[in-house]
């Protein structure tokens, strides 16, 4: 079997022994609001996906949607959780955020 190991500080973790698996997953979020083009629209989407043909697939779906998975032992997650941005914002953050997610 293989070891596992924190991918943070490489300490090994044995079979059974504490660890922490974090998953860390961001989006895109669209609000439904467009605003006024004042250009052709037709003529700009075009070009948009003539761009788009130039970029590597991964680039643009990393720019929508990414996804980490790490292995963490205990000081590595705590240390993980203490390096969080900080933000003003207190109370039920959990359904503050889902109000705002579309």
């Amino acid at each position: 079997m293989n070891k596992i190991r924190c991918h943070s500080c490489a300490k090994e973790l044995p079979e059974a022994s504490l660890k922490y698996v974090v998953k860390v997953e961001s989006f895109a979020d669209f609000d439904g609001f467009l605003e006024d083009y004042s250009g052709d629209v037709e003529s700009s989407m075009v070009e948009m996906l003539k761009d788009m043909k130039d970029i590597d697939q991964k680039t643009l779906e990393s720019d929508v949607y990414h996804e980490a998975v790490f292995i963490l032992c205990k000081v590595c997650r705590d240390k993980f959780y203490k390096n969080l941005p900080e933000t003003s914002i207190t109370g039920d953050m959990d359904r503050e955020i889902k109000d705002t997610i579309h």
